[in-house]
């Protein structure tokens, strides 16, 4: 297998946190294809685990938190910190896991407002607005 094109995933989490989701699920099953990755590959697993995560609006998953952060100010590289703390305080990764989420934090500020956390934020403006 060779590694997964950084500008392939940088599509699927762009796609995916944009909204559109059928093309997001289509792309990540291109990636697991091209790539020839396995249901147990630790790369996939880490998408695959971030989508379905999102999608499913499980908003106590680490997806939601990291980005709660980011748009909190805190830095990419304070980010990639933490998380490979956090790892590595509950089990030893593995190394394509572990690279999967790291490549997300590399992206984080090219990426758009996840529109789920995105209509969060505009209805709390709205209500403050309406509020004044």
């Amino acid at each position: 297998m060779s590694e997964v094109s950084k500008r392939t995933v940088k599509k699927f989490f762009k796609l995916l946190f944009s909204g559109k989701l059928s093309e997001a699920e289509r792309t990540l099953q291109r990636i697991k294809k091209r790539y020839k990755l396995g249901d147990d590959d630790g790369y996939y697993m880490a998408l695959y685990g971030i989508y379905y995560t999102y999608i499913n609006d499980d908003r106590d998953s680490y997806i939601f938190k990291l980005w709660e952060r980011f748009l909190n100010n805190e830095g990419k590289r304070s980010l990639s910190k933490s998380f490979r703390e956090l790892l590595k305080t509950m089990y030893q990764p593995p190394e394509k896991f572990l690279k999967a989420w790291l490549d997300l934090i590399g992206f984080i500020d090219e990426l758009p407002v996840p529109h789920k956390i995105k209509k969060e934020m505009e209805a709390k403006q709205r209500a403050v607005a309406q509020a004044s």
